[in-house]
């Protein structure tokens, strides 16, 4: 199927993008001591624009000094950044890409105590922020201007105003968030009125043709927020001030249209809003950000006229070249929303990572150095880490040989991806497979490999990635036959015998084996030793929509709850105060954990001079430390 809608042309005020795909702004988790454009966003920009994106929205930069010291941002506030702004512009153009940068405030949502439209308790505040004063916020719209006249200085083609995910200038417009009396809230006009002064500030300063962008909230998941309607109002707003775009997005739902659509939400949710705005707002390109991970689905999007233009963002961390590959038909890494990227910059505050690509700002190091010396190299498993690391070794010139267990590739991938809500897990196996199917790598299949068969073969190198057996729970009736562990449920349901099914362990195998199972038509309890679900690796944006959908399927919880005995048909558990209660159990699907084989991993290792052991038969992780572990080694082999 070809993409045709998706490479068309499309005109933004004076400029012309070459196509309908725009980076959505995605910070990086660099720079945010000094506030500074640092080396590595260079050749992670430059690489997005060799790969053929339109558009190149910059992650979000600090427009005013009404923020806290310490903020997630870089500096656009004070002419001393614009060097690093040139550099940052320049990265962009390198290959033909055009440049907004995004200018922005974090508002009331800012670290510590922010500063907002109004000084209220929200759901969505850490802490009750300080309203602005009326000076105040004409200092802000004046500090909004001058960045913008920054970009423009700096060799930016137009700005993007941020009023999305209800930072400060989304909290203007939103009637939840402004409280005001004054000349900056109250009716609909005062509450766009900073928005509004600070684009004609901006055109005041850089010209009536310097473009600007609107990315605004489309939706508030907030008691007297945004919805359809009001947001139609704020983009022909905007339009009428002549923004040369509106970028659609949500704002903290986690669950009807979430900011950040994890797997377990359905592709391209948020469509239904920028489709909302296309259908009352005439002549004015729309932005369509919704987790988008298919460029044929981007293309039916635009095509079907729901969006002019796409917001790429997770999927363009996973595969720079995705617009170009999109063009050629060529296999794409695929994004599988699992929202780590987000979690490690805002949630921990460190560097961006990414599951499916090791490489993430760290572009200079990708290119494969051929092998000195060519040796026969011997993987056994194909989880991730055995895949990953068997085609590393053997681009880089090495026999491989993949040996696995079972007779299909993927390890835990295979039940991972099992869930009609996995389906973004499946596409990766799909695209492992094909990659193992396109390589030099051989695979023998149904073939397990005990250290005697590692002797008779003599491999150079053995890299051992068997993966972890399962932890079985040391309970009275822990070894019945009605107890299984979560992979075998996942693989086959058939396992699953009886109507009742207790899952125990409430991390992400158990919940998403419990709603799996729920959906196959079984009546689920979920027994948990902590005392919540989903603590452990927990990323919010992923694991509030997968609590929602446990509350939708009516899943019992038993948090703080320990199994003292696996009956027949029943489990009998005890609370932390030692209170004890029986739940109906006809299957007992076990999902506390993985543990490594250590002594047949060694036994294994023993067996070559030179081995190597990499992924969950180690230590039990995400697929993101089994991927960079074995690029690691099939580097250095």
């Amino acid at each position: 199927m070809s993409c045709q809608s998706l490479f068309e042309p499309i005109t933004l005020g004076t400029l012309v993008s070459k196509n309908r795909i725009a980076m959505a702004p995605m910070g990086l988790g660099i720079g945010y001591d000094d506030q500074e454009v640092h080396d590595a966003m260079i050749p992670f920009l430059e690489s997005r624009s060799r790969g053929g994106t339109g558009l190149i929205i910059s992650e979000g930069f600090q427009a005013t000094r009404y923020v806290n010291p310490g903020g997630l941002m870089l500096g656009a506030h004070e002419d001393r950044f614009i060097p690093g702004l040139e550099r940052y512009a320049r990265a962009i153009h390198k290959y033909g890409s055009l440049a907004f940068m995004q200018i922005m405030a974090m508002g009331g949502k800012d670290k510590g105590q922010g500063y907002a439209p109004s000084s209220i308790n929200s759901p969505y505040y850490a802490v009750r922020p300080k309203a602005l004063t009326e000076d105040q916020i004409a200092e802000v719209i004046g500090d909004f201007a001058d960045s913008g006249r920054r970009a423009q200085k700096s060799g930016f083609d137009g700005v993007e105003l941020h009023g999305g995910y209800s930072y400060l200038i989304g909290e203007f417009m939103s009637p939840h968030f402004n409280r005001r009396d004054d000349d900056y809230g109250g009716d609909f006009e005062r509450r766009m009125r900073v928005p509004i002064e600070i684009v004609r500030r901006i055109k005041n300063l850089c010209g009536k043709n310097f473009p600007i962008g609107f990315k605004f909230s489309a939706w508030e998941d907030a008691p007297n927020g945004v919805k359809h309607e009001l947001a139609v109002k704020i983009a022909q707003q905007m339009a009428d001030e002549g923004v040369v775009y509106v970028h659609a997005v949500s704002s903290d739902s986690f669950f009807r249209y979430p900011a950040l659509p994890p797997m377990y939400s359905p592709r391209n949710t948020l469509s239904e809003l920028s489709e909302n705005l296309k259908k009352h707002i005439r002549n004015l390109p729309i932005i369509c950000a919704a987790g988008i991970i298919d460029p044929q689905e981007a293309d039916v999007l635009i095509g079907e006229g729901k969006a002019d233009m796409v917001a790429v963002g997770r999927a363009l961390l996973a595969d720079p070249e995705w617009p170009n590959k999109a063009k050629q038909g060529i296999r794409i890494r695929p994004c599988i929303r699992c929202n780590i990227c987000h979690h490690k910059v805002v949630v921990v505050e460190e560097e961006i990572a990414c599951t499916v690509n090791p490489h993430l700002v760290r572009e200079n190091e990708e290119s494969l150095a051929k092998a000195g010396i060519r040796k026969d190299i011997m993987v056994v498993g194909s989880g991730p880490a055995g895949i990953w690391c068997s085609l590393i070794a053997s681009r880089r010139g090495h026999r491989v040989t993949l040996y696995e267990q079972k007779y299909q590739l993927g390890g835990l991938l295979v039940p991972g991806s099992t869930p009609p809500f996995k389906r973004d897990v499946g596409v990766l196996l799909n695209y492992y497979r094909a990659e193992i199917g396109d390589s030099e790598v051989e695979v023998k299949l149904g073939k397990k490999v005990i250290p005697e068969l590692v002797r008779e073969i003599r491999p150079d190198v053995l890299v051992v990635a068997v993966g972890a057996e399962p932890i079985q729970l040391n309970v009275p009736g822990g070894d019945s036959k009605h107890v299984i562990n979560a992979s075998d449920a996942l693989a086959d349901p058939d396992n699953v015998r009886g109507q009742h099914v207790a899952v125990i362990g409430g991390g992400e195998i158990g919940c998403e084996t419990a709603l799996y199972l729920s959906g196959k038509g079984k009546d689920v309890s979920v027994v948990e030793a902590l005392d919540d679900i989903l603590l452990i690796n927990e990323i919010e944006t992923k694991s509030a929509v997968l609590r929602g959908l446990l509350e939708q399927a009516d899943i019992e919880i038993h948090t703080s709850s320990q199994v003292q005995e696996i009956k027949q048909s029943a489990i009998q558990v005890a609370n932390k105060d030692g209170k004890r209660a029986e739940l109906p159990a006809d299957s007992v699907i076990l999902a506390v954990g993985l543990r490594p084989e250590k002594r047949v991993v060694k036994q294994m290792m023993d067996a070559c001079t030179t081995s190597h052991s990499i992924g969950d038969c180690v230590n039990p992780a995400r697929i993101l430390e089994a991927v960079a572990e074995a690029d690691r080694l099939g580097r250095l082999l």
